[in-house]
């Protein structure tokens, strides 16, 4: 569909301002879709890669599913994953009644792209949104046209206005660029108008950790708790860091330096020039996760209050990690390290149905779209390529089985920055990781011994290193013939200025 042709459907649209706790709403609700997409050349342009069939009566094992993701949230720094500390109260519950996967893997290190993986089950290489600002076509089978197909409401609160383009098959859609709170009354405020039916598929998204390098933006009473509870003294909290992130060594006699230097919006640096500087930094990223968990407790509390019949899944993850000084890199979108990729994912029914698990199989976002499929039993064709997902209800349940595939990562292009810029992505399987730079030299690790990809053996000739160089050389083509057919459209300009203020163009971090 060309962007002329889409305008109609959003010229129809109903739109109505919505006053949220004295915040200004732009909510959406229409039959078609938003966002600008492109085709220029019908003729060459490809289907929509994965097609699904739902049957004629839907009998969905669960009434609600409700997709939380929680921004820039590196699995490590969650309680519930071992973070000594308790940044994530309430997640932790969640993780205490319900399925923690500990090896759960982004496809990619920027926020549009990655939702819009979790959503339609493709790389972005296959689906198109390499970019914020970018967006889905209204064609694309994702799981907001699936569940739509199957008879639920659908609707998504995003923190962002540019992920308006990767709710473009949301029938509802409320924007939101304030703190997560905002995000989650309007959430709240819908259901408490719309849930008539009782099912739905509702997606929430919170920012808010994204914002760690913004003093004016940090949850002053989230910080204060953390600070009062901290176990540690100050010296050793640093010591716990540099272990747990593989700080850079500091030299004795020398100025501090950990090797990072970040700007965003053209405003401020990050002036590391001490370990106390360092820990504000961690300090001010924990207080925002700490305030998204409560948010997430507030949302949770709002759909049981409503004691609506039947059951609700949650699905608890986040779009990617963050670097916070790990390789020297504060931030996120130009490196495919795993303090970027690993993210937790938890699986949780309000019923209680699902027995507590801990899964270390390693899953990747994926194998979210085929899992959200089997809920309402829907049949999937396309999802038989090397990169596809696969349900994970067995490994939910504990079922034996479940074949554990390399996970395939890449770094979005960074043509705002530099060009000539390489292009960046990374196979990994249980043992191994090898990332390909192209150019550039690649990297190896074995991650068995070098969890934190501390020693390159890329250098170093293997059976191993070759055979998995060699299958991600083959999946990275795969994939770029599959996304032959896709168009990229442009990033409007009601969504650049966005981008530009947060510090995602023109910014590597």
């Amino acid at each position: 569909m060309s962007r002329n042709k889409a305008l109609p459907i959003v010229l129809l649209a109903v739109l109505a301002a919505v006053i949220v706790g004295g915040a200004f709403w732009l909510y959406l609700s229409f039959d078609g879709g938003l966002g600008p997409w492109s085709k220029s050349d019908p003729s060459t342009a490809r289907e929509w890669p994965v097609r699904f069939d739902v049957p004629a009566k839907v009998d969905p094992t669960y009434d609600r599913v409700i997709l939380v993701t929680l921004d820039t949230l590196r699995a490590d720094h969650v309680s519930g994953y071992g973070y000594a500390r308790e940044t994530t109260p309430f997640l932790d519950s969640m993780i205490e009644s319900g399925v923690a996967f500990d090896r759960a893997i982004a496809s990619v290190s920027h926020t549009a792209p990655s939702h819009a993986t979790m959503l339609t089950g493709l790389a972005p290489v296959e689906h198109g949104v390499v970019l914020n600002g970018l967006s889905l076509p209204l064609e694309a089978k994702d799981a907001a046209s699936m569940f739509d197909a199957s008879g639920f409401e659908t609707a998504a609160f995003v923190n962002a206005r540019f992920l308006a383009g990767v709710a473009v098959n949301f029938k509802n859609i409320g924007v939101q660029v304030a703190q997560g709170e905002r995000v989650v009354l309007a959430a709240i405020s819908w259901l408490q108008r719309e849930h008539a039916s009782g099912r739905f598929f509702m997606w929430v998204h919170l920012y808010d950790p994204h914002h760690w390098k913004l003093a004016d933006r940090t949850p002053q009473s989230e910080l204060a708790e953390l600070q009062e509870k901290d176990a540690l003294e100050r010296s050793d909290l640093y010591r716990y860091f540099e272990q747990l992130h593989a700080l850079k060594p500091q030299v004795p006699g020398q100025p501090f330096d950990l090797g990072w230097t970040v700007e965003v919006k053209g405003r401020f640096r990050l002036p590391t020039n001490s370990r106390e500087d360092y820990l504000d930094f961690v300090d001010a990223y924990d207080a925002h996760i700490l305030y998204s968990d409560r948010q997430l407790e507030r949302l949770y509390k709002a759909v049981e209050s409503l004691n609506l019949p039947g059951r609700t899944l949650w699905i608890v993850t986040s779009d990617h990690g963050e670097g916070l000084a790990s390789h020297e890199i504060a931030g996120h979108g130009g490196r495919i390290y795993q303090e970027q990729l690993v993210v937790p994912m938890v699986f949780h029914a309000s019923d209680g149905s699902l027995q507590k698990r801990r899964v270390d199989t390693m899953v990747q976002h994926v194998d979210l779209f085929p899992t959200l499929a089997e809920i309402v039993g829907a049949d999937i064709e396309g999802f038989d390529r090397p990169m596809s997902g696969a349900s994970l209800w067995p490994l939910i349940h504990g079922q034996p089985g479940w074949e554990e595939r390399a996970a395939f990562s890449q770094r979005r292009p960074m043509m705002d920055i530099d060009p000539d810029a390489e292009a960046i992505s990374s196979l990994q399987t249980a043992a191994f990781k090898y990332i390909l730079h192209e150019p550039g030299p690649d990297e190896f690790f074995d991650l068995t011994v070098d969890p934190l990809e501390l020693t390159n053996l890329a250098e170093r000739a293997s059976d191993e290193r070759d055979r998995i160089r060699n299958l991600l050389e083959t999946r990275l083509q795969q994939a770029r013939e599959l996304g032959q057919g896709i168009v990229r459209g442009r990033i409007p300009d009601k969504w650049a200025q966005e981008l530009r203020d947060l510090g995602y163009v023109g910014e590597e971090n």
